[in-house]
């Protein structure tokens, strides 16, 4: 059986070039993705920053993700869902700060001393934060001032 060369025509051509296109539009969607937003802001309670901790954005939306930052020294904190500073999705969240020292391990005796906690711990559920926040399309600054 002879085999013949088959040379590609324009149309074959066309084809390629739309699925090329097609499989790469997604990574021209930016760093934060369809339907992400950068989030960003500060943690402050009793006026001063909260110098360590984590700030969850829990999703209200079934099918919904969490994002989650951590608090810089400053008590500035930047959200990412999958990436580093890649965001959240957009729609509304309850809001959730934990915040304490780190546990010290004292060995004479042996046992753990409790941390300090850096801010009210009705921060640490969403039940009981009473924090929400509204991601929209665009760049979103959500500055919390945490109080007793």
């Amino acid at each position: 059986m002879k085999r013949t060369a088959v040379k590609p025509s324009a149309g074959h051509l066309a084809r390629l070039v739309v699925i090329a296109c097609v499989s790469l539009t997604p990574l021209a969607c930016g760093t934060t993705g369809p339907g992400m937003a950068p989030v960003s802001g500060k943690v402050t309670y009793q006026g001063k920053p909260v110098p360590k901790g984590t700030i969850t954005f829990a999703s209200l939306a079934p099918e919904g993700r969490n994002a989650t930052g951590q608090l810089d020294s400053d008590g500035s904190y930047t959200l990412q869902t999958e990436n580093p500073r890649d965001g959240a999705l957009l729609g509304e969240y309850n809001v959730m700060i934990y915040a304490h020292d780190e546990v010290i391990l004292d060995y004479i005796p042996r046992k753990p001393i409790p941390p300090k906690i850096l801010s009210p711990t009705k921060y640490e559920k969403p039940e009981t934060s009473g924090l929400k926040a509204t991601v929209k399309s665009g760049s979103n600054t959500f500055d919390f001032d945490l109080k007793d």
